[in-house]
């Protein structure tokens, strides 16, 4: 059994999503190209008209720029067909405003769902029916049609629908006869002519139209003086425009049709002296609402913590509505159906829709309203119909409106419009903003200054300054991603971009490394780690950045420095006889495996590995293929940076005295995984990436990397951090050894000689310091650290790691390695050595492991392992022996809460002596328990405890909590215990040892746990406790506190330990009733373990710096006690 790991860090108190409301307006010009031409269902004609494929319906297209068809792709000529049959139906396939808007729609639902919450309205429509639809054309001004096979300068013409009738489809054939021999026009021409000259088409941008009817002639010509002679004034007014009663009548047709058509939504009704109606395709009409919307589909989010699966489940929900038109009523699809354009109805749903929404929440998220439409308002809230301005209808109705000089509105006597710009306001006044995007050439400003200038005078009433034009697919996808982002940053400017726990601190400077995990302007994961000053008086961080990891690499990939600057290896399995070898990450450099996996289905493998180097020419901004990268490093989340100097271990031999003065002044260097798929090395003092290493267990994955769509599918790569320490190899040389796992992102363990970065100045360097990656057929993902530790056996010295999570077996496993040469010394199947220990039907693997010295003592070989599981198996293995075969496994305990429930043990025990020692030996282990991996751990309200369990020599039971002591931790609220903040309490019950083999405390909150590794300092045993967000509480986050309890007995100290109510002072007004704080609440965020840092406020104390997220740092001061070292980074 797996655990479904997530592959965000759960640790993120995301801002309160954004709620996006896409209000599309489908009127019947939605059909339309972006040029105008409405050619749904063209080329796909009955037999008794298929004729018309050659002229009024076309079969097929060139596919513009930027869009993809949706049904049936471009062919090698760059064309695709207009129409496609699918089950049994017709499907639009064209470039029509509709497929592109849904299709801008769909990429960027796609693109924003793990940050934003979606909804989808459109016009609310009824009676919708089917129609056939025929292109008309309108003769020159003055005369009937020119039907000729000569085209003159200066003139406008068409293919010629009845060219060479005899021979075309029946009913064509019919039809042109009559149009032949109605004394029109000579039969021949009309007959022999390839074309026919016009004056105007219902393809034209400012008509965009099609009649919508049945029953009528394939092709049919209306002809004669009209009745009335125009459609203005003085024949109708604006008042007969307003009602719908302005109709223009030929007097006559031929053959026999319909003589009579009124205005299309763009205020057009053909009065030419000719109108020939030519068969198309097929479309919708409807009547539509003039005060109301439909909102298809409801506010939808991929949850709190999204995870791939809720993503792609959200985004689901859209795909129905956002596929192409079909000729049937029976599907769901958004159907290009409302005659008019009643967009103040659509306003006004979209905010009673977001009101309601709001309501219901239990925060209060921004809300947003983004509406695309091909024109301006057409039907006003009293159901009025309008010209839209711009049109020649407009000037023929005196329809006029005048602009501020900010854009805004002045005045109109367009009631539409002023109905739509009252509902923005209205929106806008609920702080409600509105985005307006205006699609195709009838509302682009070089085609149609005065829409252009109408849509903008909406804008700025909407409260974003700004329409965006989109007169291409590539121009509204921009758009509307500029839309997202800025919808993105408006909820990032109340809530701090997520900042992760790794930190370390060395000499006057700490290093804090960071995530972002939507980034501007690409809404992208980003990393950073900063070079921080630290104030030499009281040695707290200053908060001034001296440098910044993220700046520079972005300087160092700029131009071609991603391949002449940056030094990148990678191991390759297939070198050295199959053995494995590093090799520089270049194209030429990788296996034919690694190769395959870069470029599975496609032949851009050499340019991901360059963009994966940071060449920025690849990303789509600049023209490539690949995902916008708002910066080259990638998140750091869980990888906590390791900082190497000088040489400080605790071996007293001759040989490392002066291994460690030869290599004292060396370059110091911070090494930190990333998940751009690299453990990047950086000068310490700099700042500047000197090379970057990539594992090979996560190649597999980094094609990933460069998907537009990633930003939405997050991974761990490189997330493990990186422990190092210095090894004597068998032929008594010294080394510095550095070894890391990916946690999440990976299954395997690698080392580098990292002695002489310096030396390390080529890709080849580089190369040859890699020394081996361990896989194994038990491994998971690598969330156990790897540890280097001398040992009595041969070589002398090896790094323990477990498992980690997710082994195919399922199974808890330690493996001891030849730091050297990664062979293996032990592997020791834990569940096998100890029958009934582990659960196969539950999810089990080992955690980063602590290593103990039977006498206490730091250089010397250790002489046992404890480590922790999945089940809450604590485990004690006994690697004393010089024959590593002979090392010893036992289960130390099982941790159970009261109900029986395990308790599970994900970070690293702490290992001192026994608290009588020497009078009672042993080891003494001191852990929490807790799990923080799977979304599903968010809500876990499991208790979690603290433990500290006597290793006795002798002993072979496992005990129980009935064998421990129990200590009880209790929470004093500010108000009640009288001091500025929320403090944690313990009991002091002693310890009788002749009876109890250690102690145990359960946490106080339900769902509090330990996720980040203890420590031991100054006989405190020192945790940080995490306690998730409740799920459904507004505002909900992390909360965490110290606790800091007696590691004897798990209770409260004798004396103070605690500056509770922060002055700097430890005395005893730093109690509470007379009992001494064991711990603090830190508030709101999740907390960080503890950095020590020597010298806080006052010289000979300890400062324990916490960060939360967001970045903020915590200290709290211990009490006047000599430091001493207490973890492997050197502290100066």
């Amino acid at each position: 059994m797996t655990l479904a790991i997530s592959q965000v860090p759960l640790t993120v108190a995301s801002p309160v999503h954004p709620q996006v409301l896409i209000a599309l307006g489908n009127s019947e010009s939605m059909d339309g190209t972006l040029s105008g031409a409405i050619m749904t269902g063209s080329g796909v004609l009955a037999s008794n008209v298929a004729s018309l494929s050659g002229s009024s319906s076309p079969v097929s297209y060139a596919v513009p720029a930027g869009f993809v068809p949706p049904m049936q792709a471009a062919d090698g000529a760059g064309n695709a067909p207009y129409t496609v049959s699918s089950n049994g139906n017709l499907v639009d396939n064209g470039a029509s405003r509709l497929n592109v808007a849904k299709a801008g729609i769909k990429a960027i639902v796609q693109a924003y769902m793990q940050n934003t919450d979606f909804a989808l309205e459109t016009y609310s429509t009824s009676g919708t029916s089917l129609y056939t639809t025929w292109v008309y054309y309108m003769s020159p001004a003055g005369s009937g049609f020119v039907f000729t096979s000569t085209k003159l300068a200066g003139n406008r013409y068409v293919a010629n629908p009845c060219l060479n009738y005899a021979l075309a489809s029946s009913t064509v054939k019919s039809n042109c006869t009559g149009i032949a021999g109605a004394g029109l026009y000579a039969a021949l021409a009309v007959s022999g002519s390839a074309y026919m000259q016009i004056g105007a088409a219902s393809d034209d941008a400012n008509i965009n139209d099609v009649l919508y009817a049945s029953g009528q002639p394939g092709v049919y010509i209306n002809y004669g003086n009209t009745s009335p002679a125009s459609p203005y004034p003085p024949s109708y007014s604006l008042a007969n425009y307003n009602n719908g009663s302005v109709l223009i009548t030929y007097p006559s047709s031929v053959p026999s049709a319909n003589r009579a058509t009124g205005p299309t939504n763009a205020g057009y009704v053909p009065y030419s002296p000719q109108v020939m109606y030519a068969q198309r395709g097929f479309g919708y009409g409807g009547s539509q609402s003039p005060s109301s919307g439909n909102v298809l589909v409801p506010m939808t989010s991929a949850g709190t913590v999204p995870t791939a699966s809720s993503v792609t489940t959200a985004v689901n929900t859209f795909l129905p509505p956002l596929a192409p038109e079909t000729n049937t009523l029976q599907t769901t699809e958004i159907k290009a159906v409302a005659g008019q354009a009643p967009t103040a109805g659509l306003l006004a749903k979209a905010q009673s829709y977001l009101a309601s929404v709001l309501s219901t929440a239990n925060c209060a998220p921004k809300q947003y309203v983004v509406l695309i439409s091909d024109g301006l308002p057409t039907q006003d809230l009293a159901g009025k119909y309008w010209p839209p301005l711009g049109s020649a209808a407009a000037a023929g109705y005196g329809l006029t409106a005048s602009f501020k000089a900010d854009g805004s509105l002045n005045v109109t006597n367009d009631t539409a419009l002023t109905d739509t710009i009252t509902n923005l306001a209205k929106l806008k006044a609920a702080g409600i903003n509105t985005y307006v995007i205006g699609l195709g050439a009838g509302v682009d400003p070089s085609v149609n200054p005065q829409a252009a200038a109408t849509l903008q005078a909406m804008a700025i009433a909407g409260g974003t300054a700004n329409y965006y034009p989109a007169s291409s697919p590539a121009a509204l996808v921009d758009g509307l991603n500029s839309i997202l982002i800025s919808v993105q940053s408006g909820a990032l400017s109340t809530t701090a971009a997520a900042v992760n726990s790794s930190q370390l601190q060395a000499g006057s400077v700490e290093y804090q490394a960071s995530f972002n995990s939507n980034d501007t302007p690409y809404q992208d994961w980003t990393g950073d780690l900063f070079e921080k000053a630290i104030d030499p008086a009281t040695g707290l961080p200053t908060g001034a950045v001296l440098w910044s990891a993220q700046t520079l690499l972005d300087t160092k990939a700029s131009g071609t420095g991603w391949s002449s600057s940056r030094l990148i290896a990678t191991w390759n399995p297939a070198l050295n006889a199959g053995a494995g070898a590093a090799a520089p990450f270049r194209w030429a450099s990788l296996s034919a495996a690694q190769q395959a996996l870069l470029q599975p289905s496609d032949t851009l493998g050499a340019s991901r590995v360059d963009y994966l180097r940071g060449n920025p020419l690849l990303e789509k901004r600049n023209g490539g293929t690949f995902r916008n990268r708002s910066h080259v490093l990638g998140d750091i989340v869980n990888s906590q940076p390791a900082y190497v100097g000088a040489p400080t271990a605790s071996y007293f031999s001759d040989s490392y005295r002066s291994f460690a003065k030869s290599k004292a002044s060396r370059q110091a260097m911070l090494y930190t995984g990333a998940n751009d798929g690299m453990l990047h090395a950086l000068n310490a003092t700099t700042g500047v990436e000197q090379f970057a290493y990539i594992p090979n267990d996560v190649v597999a994955n980094l094609r990933k990397l460069t998907d537009p769509l990633y930003n939405q599918n997050h991974l761990y790569f490189v997330d493990g951090s990186p422990q190092v320490g210095d090894v004597q190899f068998a032929d008594a040389s010294w080394h510095t050894l550095l070894v890391a796992g990916q946690g999440g992102g990976g299954k395997s363990i690698y080392a580098m000689d990292v002695t002489n970065p310096q030396t390390l100045t080529s890709e080849t360097a580089v190369s040859s310091a890699v020394l081996w990656e361990f896989t194994d057929a038990d491994m998971g993902l690598s969330y156990s650290e790897p540890q280097i530790s001398p040992i009595v056996a041969t070589p002398g010295f090896a790094v323990f790691f477990g498992n980690g999570y997710n082994s195919a077996n399922n199974k808890s496993v330690l493996y001891a390695v030849n730091p050297k040469t990664g062979a293996t010394l032990r592997k020791i199947d834990l569940c096998a050595a100890v029958s009934g220990a582990c659960d196969s039907n539950l999810p089990q693997g080992l955690s980063t492991v602590a290593l103990g010295n039977s006498d206490g003592l730091q250089g010397p070989a250790i002489t046992h392992i404890y480590a922790g599981d999945l089940q809450g198996n604590l485990w004690s293995i006994n690697v004393a022996d010089a024959d590593p075969s002979k090392w010893v496994a036992r289960l130390l305990f099982k941790a159970r809460d009261a109900s029986g429930n395990i308790q599970p043990i994900t970070t690293p025990p702490v290992v001192t002596l026994h608290p009588n020692y020497p009078r009672l030996l042993g080891q003494f282990v001191l852990f929490g328990t807790g799990q923080l991996l799977t979304a599903a751990d968010l809500s876990s309200q499991l208790k979690q405890s603290v433990y500290g369990i006597w290793d006795k020599p002798g002993n072979t039971s496992v005990p129980t909590r009935s064998n421990l002591q129990v200590q009880t931790l209790a929470l004093l609220s500010a108000g009640a215990s009288g001091l500025p903040q929320d403090v944690l309490t313990a009991s002091k019950t002693a310890i009788n040892w002749t009876t109890k083999l250690g102690w145990y405390e359960d946490l106080v909150g339900n769902g509090e746990r330990i996720i980040n590794a203890p420590q031991l300092l100054n006989g405190a045993f020192l945790a940080t406790l995490n306690t998730p967000p409740v799920s459904g509480v507004c505002g909900a986050a992390f909360n965490a506190s110290l606790l800091e309890v007696n590691f004897q007995t798990g209770g409260a100290f004798e004396q103070p330990q605690l500056d509770i109510n922060g002055d700097k002072v430890i005395d005893a007004r730093d109690t509470v009733n007379g009992t001494f704080p064991v711990g603090v609440v830190l508030g709101t965020g999740y907390g960080s373990s503890a950095t020590l840092l020597q010298t806080a406020g006052a010289p000979g104390k300890i400062g324990k710096l916490i960060t939360k997220s967001g970045g903020q740092q915590v200290t709290i001061i211990d009490p006047n006690n000599t430091p001493r070292r207490l973890t492997w980074w050197q502290l100066q």
